[in-house]
């Protein structure tokens, strides 16, 4: 979900664009289009584990500008973007049974950042309801920037160099970007981890932005309170909600110096796992980055520095916490 959701759909700031002859901005309207899911990992990624690779996903998404005015813990109102729209996944070949299957659900995307006076990020918060009949799950990630975190516009261009009328990734899976009539653009190419993928004779994905005048920006309530939890008195060691998450930090030895956070209403936890997270150099992560740089949709940095980070499950949801000093800096949920 972390992957191919945030290929798509985790847009981290309102995207604009200034055209020359009339000076007129305006943002982006609404994301269209196909992706092929021909790895193992793309499917896991939606929670499509119990079928085998090959899935096709239309998606047809508008986008809205928000801001948020509840916020508890904010000295600035939070703004940024709604995503929601449909998702529909067919070709679905179950692997113990015959047949294809298709379903089709909805997202919504919720995706805010706290600017101080200085215009630099101080909070972010991303969530992430994907409502796909039994697959259906629940992602709200919380990032705290210390320092706050610079955020200049057209910092991902350096990724993309000009390709005849397109311009093509520079590094990493092939994307081609062509600027179309009409203030749209086409992105094809290829998705992380796939073979024999080169964006032409083979491609698994081709999505369609439109940009539109801006649209009035709309008020919504924020889920800011991540409180802490009593550790549990015996340390354990099979908590399994975020084990793809984890695989984000370079992770030292184990430690009974719990520092659980989590949404206000997680309820109870049942198992509780802490692990010591060291680097030389503070590692930071920008989770991609050139997909959504060629969609028009910027993305952010987490940075992963040195602390703790804690897993907790609460039965079919859990919170994965890293803190540094007993103060949180990234909080994700997943139920």
């Amino acid at each position: 979900m972390l992957i191919v959701a945030l290929v798509l759909f985790s847009t981290l700031s309102i995207g604009f664009q200034v055209t020359e002859e009339s000076v007129e901005i305006i943002q982006i309207d609404g994301v269209k289009g196909t992706l092929e899911l021909n790895t193992r990992s793309a499917m896991d990624s939606l929670g499509l584990v119990d079928f085998y690779p090959g899935a096709s996903v239309e998606i047809d998404i508008d986008v809205f500008p928000v801001i948020a005015n509840d916020c508890d813990i904010c000295v600035e109102s939070p703004t940024g973007l709604i995503l929601t729209g449909d998702v529909n996944v067919s070709k679905l070949r179950p692997i113990d049974s015959g047949g294809q299957v298709r379903v089709e659900g909805k997202i919504n995307v919720t995706h805010l950042q706290e600017f101080n006076q200085q215009e630099f990020i101080v909070r972010e918060w991303l969530t992430i309801d994907w409502d796909l009949d039994e697959f259906s799950t629940q992602w709200d990630i919380f990032i705290q920037h210390t320092p706050p975190k610079w955020s200049p516009s057209n910092r991902y261009d350096a990724s993309l160099v000009q390709s005849g009328s397109e311009t093509k990734s520079r590094v990493g899976p092939v994307i081609f970007v062509e600027e179309l009539i009409g203030d749209a653009m086409n992105i094809r190419g290829c998705l992380p981890n796939s073979l024999n993928c080169d964006g032409i004779n083979r491609e698994e994905m081709n999505l369609t932005s439109t940009m539109a005048k801006p649209k009035p920006v709309e008020q919504i309530e924020i889920n800011s309170k991540w409180m802490e939890y009593t550790p549990l008195e015996n340390n354990q060691s099979n908590t399994s909600m975020l084990t793809s998450v984890r695989n984000l930090f370079e992770l030292g030895n184990s430690t009974n110096s719990h520092n659980s956070h989590c949404l206000s209403e997680s309820g109870t936890p049942q198992e509780m796992q802490s692990w010591l997270v060291s680097s030389d150099s503070s590692s930071s992560v920008s989770p991609m980055g050139l997909w959504l740089s060629s969609i028009g949709l910027p993305t952010t940095t987490v940075s992963l520095s040195n602390g703790i980070w804690t897993e907790t499950d609460f039965g079919d949801s859990g919170c994965g916490s890293l803190t540094n000093d007993g103060k949180l800096l990234l909080g994700v949920s997943k139920s």
